[in-house]
Parts: C-alpha cells; sequence; structure tokens
C-alpha cells in the first residue's frame, strides 16, 4: 500500500510511545494512563490506517496473544502468594499492544520502513541527550521536584517538565568540572544508554552513516557516565571500524587516542567512584544476579509471580545460605530487581522463561547484524529492569510469532 505523509506521522507517533514505554518518564509519571493511550494508538493505526489483514497474519498473532495470555494467567493462579490481579491486567494489555504492534508491520508495512522510523525516533532521542546535558549548566538553580509513579514516588528534578536531572544522585566530577549524569527523557542514565546505543548499531550497521552522527552519539553516551553503556558503546565502535582499522594501522592509533583513552577514563573513575559505597550500584547488580536466581532454584516450576510490589516482599524476606551470602556485600533489599533475566526467572519459573528468553533471541524486527543489536539488548536488560516493558516485549512477541508461522505453514 501506499505510506502517505499521515501514515508516517501515525506511526511515529505510535513508535514514540512504544520506544518511551521501555523506561521513559511520561510512562513512570503515568503508566495507567500511557499504557492505554499506546494500545488505542495500535488498534487505531492497525484498523483505520492499514490494509486488510491477510488470514496467515492474523491467524498467527492470534495464537501468539492466546499463547501470552496463556502464559499469564497461568502465571497468577499457579503462583504462591497473594498477587494483584490488577498488575497482571498491565501485563495483558502491555501483550495486546505488542501483537497489535507487530501485526500493524508485519501486515502494511516493510522491515526497512520500521527500522526507518525507529531510527528518526532514536535520532530525536539523541538530540534531545545533547540539549539535556547543556542546558543543564544553565538551569541547575531553577529545578523542581516530579513525583509520580504507583505510590507517587519522588522521580526526578525537571526544569518546566521540559528537562529532567537527579543531581543528588547523578552528580560525578570530571577533571573538576561538576557534571550530572544524562538521563535524557528516561528515568535513570542507564535506560538513556540503551537507546543511544541502539542509534548508534543503526547508524554503523544498517543505514549509511552522516558525517556527524556517530561523533555526536558517541559523545552524548559518554554523557550517561553510565559504565554499561560505554562498554556496548566501545565494542560497537570496535566493529564499526574494523575493516578500516584492517585496512589503515595509523587509523587504529587515532581512533585509540581520540576515543578509547577518554572512554577509559570515564569507565575507569566511574568503577572507582562505585567501588567506594557500601551498597554500590555494582554490588546492587551483584546481588540481583545471583538473588533471583537462588528464588528460581526454589520455585522452579511456576516462580514467584510477576506482581512486582510482590516479589519485593518475598525477596525482601529471603535469605541466602551463609556460604553464599559471604561473597556478597548486600545481604537483601525490597526493591525490584535490577537483572530483568533473572526475574524472569523467578516470577515465572525456568521453563516459560526460558521459553520466552528463546523467543527474545529469534526476534523480527532486527535483523540485521542481529548478533551485534542481540548483544546490545542483552547486556542491557542484565543491567535494568525492561525486558517485560513494551518495547521488549514486542521482541519476544515477534519471536513467537515467527516460530508459530515455521509450524503452521
Amino acid at each position: 500500500m501506499r505510506i502517505t505523509q499521515s501514515h508516517k506521522i501515525l506511526d511515529s507517533i505510535l513508535l514514540f510511545l512504544l520506544v518511551f514505554s521501555g523506561g521513559g518518564l511520561v510512562f513512570v509519571l503515568n503508566r495507567n494512563l500511557f499504557s492505554v493511550l499506546l494500545c488505542v494508538v495500535a488498534v487505531f493505526s492497525l484498523f483505520f490506517f492499514g490494509k486488510k489483514i491477510t488470514k496467515s497474519n492474523f491467524n498467527s498473532s492470534f495464537l501468539g496473544l492466546a499463547i501470552l495470555t496463556f502464559i499469564v494467567l497461568l502465571n497468577y493462579f499457579v503462583s504462591p502468594g497473594s498477587q494483584k490481579f490488577l498488575k497482571y491486567g498491565f501485563h495483558l494489555l502491555n501483550i495486546t499492544s505488542c501483537v497489535l504492534i507487530y501485526l500493524h508491520f508485519q501486515n502494511n508495512r516493510t522491515e526497512k520502513y520500521f527500522l526507518q522510523r525507529i531510527r528518526f525516533i532514536l535520532k530525536i532521542i539523541m538530540y534531545y541527550s545533547l540539549v539535556n546535558f547543556i542546558v543543564y549548566f544553565v538551569v541547575k538553580g531553577s529545578l523542581t521536584d516530579v513525583y509520580g509513579g504507583w505510590n507517587n514516588d519522588f522521580i526526578a528534578k525537571t526544569f518546566n517538565y521540559m528537562f529532567f536531572y537527579e543531581p543528588e544522585k547523578h552528580a560525578f566530577n570530571f577533571f573538576g568540572i561538576e557534571l550530572v549524569r544524562n538521563q535524557g527523557w528516561f528515568w535513570e542514565p542507564g535506560v538513556n544508554q540503551v537507546y543511544l546505543n541502539l542509534f548508534l548499531y543503526l547508524e554503523g550497521f544498517v543505514f549509511k552513516r552522516s558525517k556527524w552522527s556517530i561523533p555526536l552519539v558517541v559523545f552524548a553516551i559518554l554523557t550517561t557516565y553510565s559504565t554499561t553503556g560505554i562498554f556496548i558503546m566501545m565494542v560497537l565502535l570496535f566493529f564499526i571500524f574494523l575493516k578500516s582499522i584492517r585496512r589503515n594501522q595509523l587509523l587504529y592509533i587515532i581512533i585509540g587516542s581520540v576515543i578509547i583513552t577518554p572512554m577509559y577514563y570515564v569507565s575507569k573513575t566511574n568503577m572507582e567512584a562505585k567501588s567506594t559505597e557500601k551498597a554500590s550500584s555494582m554490588n546492587k547488580r551483584i546481588f540481583d544476579l545471583v538473588q533471583p536466581f537462588y528464588i528460581a532454584l526454589d520455585n522452579p516450576v511456576t516462580g514467584v509471580g510477576l506482581d512486582v510490589e510482590h516479589f519485593q516482599k518475598f525477596r525482601s524476606e529471603y535469605h541466602l545460605d551463609d556460604e553464599t551470602q559471604s561473597l556478597l556485600i548486600t545481604e537483601t533489599t525490597e526493591k525490584g530487581s535490577s537483572n530483568s533475566i533473572t526475574f524472569l526467572m523467578a516470577a515465572t519459573g525456568f521453563p516459560v522463561s526460558l521459553f520466552l528468553i528463546y523467543c527474545l533471541f529469534k526476534q523480527q524486527l532486527f535483523r540485521y547484524r542481529k548478533e551485534i543489536f542481540m548483544f546490545i539488548i542483552i547486556v542491557s536488560v542484565m543491567s535494568e529492569p525492561l525486558l517485560l516493558r513494551p518495547f521488549y516485549l514486542i521482541l519476544i512477541v515477534s519471536g513467537l510469532i515467527s516460530i508459530i508461522n515455521k509450524f503452521t505453514k
């Protein structure tokens, strides 16, 4: 079908909401409203701005929705303890939205068009991040608190809801200059780096990159001051410039001097800062890798449930054996897990979690240099609680539907 400017605008709105569902502050501030809005826009796009749905696409999507709905409802009924059905309702809403969005792009658009629209959204995120970083020096004396979420918790400081920062939590010193880690439009810098690195992936491996896009996104990633983000970026840059490095050793030296050295300094100082804290970010992530895995071992078939509040209460009362605990600094926590993979195992048990992870690896939306894309996703979801949010959930949906197609054709 012919794609008009109206189609492009609506698709951009849809993908904007999809991307920001994966850690965007708008979803943190009012998750109910924007989750419903995402589903409404998905329905509107599919049924009013698309062609007739093919029978094969409808059948595979419906079966995929049925399988995931069954998994969620089964988890609700068999998991131990008291689970809030409202929380499961939002999981079902997100699954429905993802199935509808994937069906829309599968039925009405091409893979290249989807990547072009995603690239457009990520490019906006990059430019906003650069502006957000620079503007801080002007507005840092005029910030006000923002509250939101389920319990109306403190979210960030803002300047007129246009720019967002957490100076108390994310301040750092760089060569004597007091800076604040760049969280962009997201709840923290570690989430912002995911989308900046995805833009770097698209520029470096999928599209013909512009002259300034890679230097700009590299600088934007550095402003997040995220150890994970900088590590991912260094790996991507190595493969982006691998051919050039092989042809020209001098270029290798230049790249090493201009890019690798400051990145090493940022990573080193970041790690040193984190290692001095008793319950540092690194210790928390190690704990979030180990404890949920042990919870999964104790509940291998059903898990403890997808209700995050129930999981938080469960893990606050769960204690590891003395030998394992002696290797960790953190003893217990009432917070959710920062590791999406081990949380999924603890929440759903091994059979379901391994099946969903397999579907994730079979995703069909980003197939250009798929191994590079999956490296970004896996490393990121092992350091941020993102996997069950729509932008990542749609990857699982696409993988599941591709598996269904193989069995039904």
